[in-house]
């Protein structure tokens, strides 16, 4: 029998039973819980990102680093249009 995947929010599922037990957990969790273990999702992806980071641009100092990685935040929350926006009709830049 094939087992059918349910993918939510970017995290693979083998099945929704597995889903609503991660589901279930959380609940069970105070909201400082919570709270702490999206902070320590938040870190781990910011290692991650700032290892491939230095993978893709071995000779950047921390400080480089740190700043590639600010960036590719921004992006991914879509300063980089707002910043667009505001150069073509105030032309700052």
């Amino acid at each position: 029998m094939m087992e059918k995947h349910l993918e939510i929010a970017g995290q693979d599922y083998a099945n929704a039973q597995s889903f609503q037990k991660r589901v279930e957990a959380l609940k069970r969790m105070t909201g400082e819980q919570r709270l702490a273990l999206a902070f320590e999702m938040w870190r781990t992806a910011c290692q991650l990102t700032r290892d491939g980071i230095r993978a893709q641009f071995p000779n950047y100092s921390n400080t480089q680093v740190n700043q590639e990685l600010a960036r590719r935040i921004m992006i991914a929350n879509g300063a980089d249009k707002i910043i667009s926006r505001f150069d073509k009709t105030n032309k700052v830049m």
